[in-house]
């Protein structure tokens, strides 16, 4: 153990993607001089000095005092990953959005990872802006990609498209070389909240505001060690910080980080196998995970709470949609050398993230589990997506289950054969449940039955489907709990005349407002029953016949209308 008070200097050397201690020296001197004699060396990459101080109460403080980071060789492979969407920027302005960093994340994988840095660092900080460029081919391959894509989108010449990234790249690195000659806000020393409350007294422009922002923040995440130690600096702002822009700008560095291959495995820590580290992360996105080998604690720990809180919205998406590829991946869900292992892993994985609240992470979750089952299946294609789709909704217990998935599937952007083919298992799922009886089997009471019905109805309201799909569905849905209402005289049971009025009342319209009743005819169906009510010439004098004092009716009629708002009804008139 180091002596309180002392103070010594680790060099460390760039090595498979890490930073390693090479030596340790008394003085920043000394270790200035180690770094330069290392950085002549033709196989060192990149040389650090990090200041370590410690103190009495046994702990101690890292600081970095140098970092420099060589050229890439020329035989260093930065070769640019194929991708198969690329967002059409048409402002500058556009290049810092979300969709256009994941795209420039997935372009350049092996660049960044090595560098371990950021798209949003790269486009605010000059030097790494720069260094990226003058690589000999890595941007220029990167732009053709792009050009190419988005030309086949808007049908303009993938020449001209590739000239307008080009211009847009040369603005952007103008940008940043201006920004580190003007008096802006810094982050050292300070707080995201005061440099944003800094900007705004500077600028009234939203989007140079944005950008002096995430200037002052990446000039200093810049020199932060690693992307674990990006995270480690970073995440705790989201709890200090109470501007909402500055967590949104947490959000934004979080999720460029978390979309590098390796950095959530540093995270969790070693799994079994593919499938366990897709339960984990599920862990993870809920706020429960737990450690296993070789897992880094400290992030684990300020990465559950903001999960479970949802403080960060966009890393729980890049999280999703990397359990979507490792779903739709060759790569088996465990290691057993019986295939039905993975069955009934994936059983298990249905069960997990198909539940009454939705499906687990929407709709790339449901896209990856079709692709799952249809690998596991050995069937591709079109013909294999439909065979999916029926595989797996034959796996979940309930109608009300099924329909979550295939409205959570569905996409209105999908080639036509797709969605033909969840419409017409949806059109089946309908005319298979016929009855409220089918579609809640195991509903243990009418006002479970009814509300199981209205569930999948709002489900179908709130979804994507094409109108003219979309409204017979609803409808259909209505009519069952509509002609169950008038034949099982569910409301004249409410409305029994032996039980005093007020009593009666309160029961129709908690009724009405526990979320039994579909939109269309059941509601107004009860609607009309209680405006009946609420027409009555001595309908308060009623309601509150049966109680002693004022005081007691007063409370007895606030209850009543307080219940009455929370059907949604509109009974003026």
């Amino acid at each position: 153990m180091s002596a309180p008070g002392r103070v010594q200097y680790e060099i460390q050397t760039w090595n498979n993607g890490r930073w390693a201690i090479n030596e340790v020296m008394p003085t920043e001197e000394s270790a200035r001089m180690k770094a330069d004699n290392l950085l002549a060396q033709k196989h060192i990459v990149g040389v650090r000095i990090v200041k370590e101080s410690h103190f009495a109460n046994d702990s101690r403080r890292e600081s970095e005092v140098f970092k420099k980071m060589k050229e890439a060789e020329k035989d260093e492979d930065f070769s640019v990953n194929a991708v198969e969407t690329a967002p059409v920027c048409e402002k500058v302005s556009d290049y810092y959005k979300t969709a256009a960093r994941t795209t420039m994340n997935r372009l350049f994988t092996k660049y960044l990872e090595k560098m371990e840095v950021t798209p949003l660092e790269m486009l605010h900080h000059s030097a790494s802006l720069k260094r990226a460029m003058n690589l000999d081919t890595m941007v220029p391959s990167g732009v053709d990609k792009v050009a190419s894509l988005q030309a086949k989108l808007t049908g303009e010449d993938a020449r001209k498209r590739r000239d307008a990234i080009f211009t847009a790249v040369d603005q952007l690195a103008k940008r940043a070389r201006e920004a580190e000659g003007k008096q802006l806000p810094e982050l050292k020393g300070s707080t995201l909240d005061a440099v944003l409350r800094q900007i705004d007294a500077k600028t009234a422009d939203e989007d140079e505001r944005a950008f002096m922002a995430n200037f002052a923040l990446t000039k200093v995440s810049i020199n932060w060690q690693g992307l674990l130690g990006k995270i480690t600096n970073i995440l705790p702002m989201a709890r200090s910080e109470k501007d909402a822009r500055a967590i949104a700008m947490v959000d934004e560095m979080m999720s460029d980080i978390l979309q590098a291959k390796t950095i959530i495995k540093d995270v969790i820590g070693v799994s079994k196998h593919m499938g366990d580290a897709v339960m984990r992360i599920f862990d993870l996105l809920e706020g429960k995970c737990q450690p296993t080998k070789f897992a880094c604690i400290e992030v684990m720990e300020l990465l559950n709470p903001l999960f479970a809180e949802n403080k960060l919205p966009r890393s729980k998406a890049i999280l999703y949609e990397r359990i979507e590829r490792d779903l739709k991946s060759a790569v088996r869900l465990t290691t057993s050398e019986q295939t039905s292992a993975d069955k009934d892993f994936f059983n298990e994985l249905l069960k997990r993230t198909v539940s009454d609240r939705g499906v687990l992470g929407g709709r790339p979750i449901a896209a990856g589990l079709a692709e799952r089952w249809a690998r596991m299946n050995n069937v591709g294609g079109a013909t294999g997506r439909k065979k999916a789709i029926e595989g797996v909704c034959s796996l979940l217990e309930s109608g009300k289950h099924k329909f979550i998935f295939l409205l959570s599937l569905y996409d209105e952007g999908a080639e036509a054969e797709v969605r033909g083919a969840i419409e017409l298992h949806i059109r089946g799922l309908v005319n298979q449940l016929n009855s409220i009886q089918k579609i809640a089997p195991n509903a243990r009471t009418e006002k479970a039955r009814l509300q199981e019905t209205a569930f999948i109805q709002k489900l179908v309201l709130e979804s994507s489907l094409e109108l003219k799909f979309k409204t017979p569905l609803a409808d259909a849905f209505d009519k069952l709990v509509s002609d169950y209402i008038v034949s099982e005289n569910v409301i004249q049971r409410l409305d029994d005349s032996r039980l005093p009025f007020r009593e009666r009342t309160t029961r129709i319209v908690s009724f009405c407002g526990s979320g039994v009743l579909t939109v269309g005819k059941a509601t107004t169906i009860a609607r009309d029953a209680i405006v009946s009510y609420l027409r009555r010439k001595d309908f308060i004098t009623e309601l509150t016949a049966d109680l002693a004092t004022p005081a007691e009716k007063e409370k007895a009629i606030k209850e009543f209308y307080g219940l009455l708002a929370g059907t949604g009804f509109d009974v003026r008139g």
